[in-house]
């Protein structure tokens, strides 16, 4: 468990961040889900999809061992310290090419060695990183962002409309909450795996410190639904205030395409239509959401309407529950 103590201060320098970098690194956390499940919905175009064939198709191997490891600490410099309340990709990325080649090494040691005391763990390094570690830090912290840039211009910008949008939407909801219910209820309210107390807030994580902060920079992220801690753990360096990167509240996610006009679409809503459509085998609410790129509590809510209006059944398979058709939905979809 992480504990991060705020004080008076610190509460009071609490703030809101919108980073399009975060979102990227974020989202790269979807390659480790991704193999730890063998590649499920890969052949959707969900999120999940969507990154590993950016990573695939761009060649991106130095951002791919950095998320496909046995490690649990990532390098902080991927996430660059924001200054402002809406930090811009290019000064972020100027962030990550010119870190400093002492943090650069050190970070690097830490995830791969790991460090018991602070509960990380390491792993083996993979090739594509020692080689290119072979070409000294500089030009390391150069590949990354320029890696970081190519995934950004393939996955990110021509959404990020509509993502900022969402993130937009999500502050402003919260920003609500606590002009009702104080900043309290805020952070209690950002992740299952975060509390809040007298002390500080309690981070239900595998890693382990207490760290004091002068403020708390909160970051939404759009692509994963896992909270995401940026510490800095590495002792003599110049100390990085900590960020909760917290997914999001579900919105309008922008679909790889939209859903086509079908006589089912107008009677359940486009949403429903295209789930239904895409349960002509079964599939479980996770796989939904990521070959249709929706919130999982949306995909469950949809899936909670269309069986109870008989139009889908549902079994156990193992620890999963997977949804299908029923006839009368494939009659409902031929109609017309």
């Amino acid at each position: 468990m992480l504990r991060i103590k705020l004080d008076a201060q610190a509460l009071a320098n609490t703030r809101f961040v919108i980073s399009p970098l975060h979102n990227v690194t974020d989202s790269l956390w979807l390659l480790r889900s991704a193999a730890g499940a063998g590649g499920r919905g890969a052949g959707g175009r969900g999120p999940g999809a969507l990154i590993r064939e950016a990573v695939r198709e761009r060649r991106l191997a130095l951002l791919e061992s950095f998320f496909t490891g046995a490690w649990t600490y990532i390098p902080d410099f991927l996430n660059p310290q924001p200054e402002q309340h809406e930090e811009s990709l290019e000064r972020e990325l100027h962030a990550v090419a010119t870190v400093a080649p002492e943090r650069l090494a050190q970070e690097i040691r830490t995830m791969l060695a790991g460090d018991a005391g602070l509960g990380i763990a390491g792993g083996r390094a993979p090739r594509a990183l020692l080689q290119a570690l072979d070409r000294g830090e500089a030009a390391f912290a150069e590949l990354v962002a320029a890696e970081l840039h190519q995934l950004w211009q393939t996955a990110f910008g021509p959404r990020w409309p509509a993502l900022r949008a969402r993130i937009d939407a999500d502050i402003a909801r919260r920003a609500q909450l606590s002009a009702r219910q104080g900043l309290a209820s805020v952070l209690a309210g950002l992740h299952p795996r975060v509390l809040y107390d007298d002390q500080g807030v309690r981070l239900l994580v595998g890693a382990r410190a207490k760290l004091p902060a002068e403020a708390l920079y909160l970051t939404p992220t759009v692509f994963s639904s896992e909270l995401h801690v940026s510490v800095d753990p590495l002792p003599g360096a110049r100390q990085l205030r900590p960020m909760i990167l917290y997914p999001a509240f579900p919105g309008p996610d922008p679909g790889p395409e939209p859903a086509p006009a079908s006589p089912a679409g107008d009677l359940i809503g486009a949403t429903r239509a295209r789930l239904l459509a895409d349960l002509d085998v079964p599939r479980s609410t996770t796989e939904l959401a990521e070959r249709h790129w929706l919130a999982a509590s949306t995909v469950s809510y949809h899936l909670g309407v269309l069986h109870r209006a008989g139009l889908l059944v549902r079994n156990r398979s193992g620890h999963r529950t997977l949804y299908q058709q029923t006839p009368r939905a494939g009659a409902l979809r031929q109609e017309g």
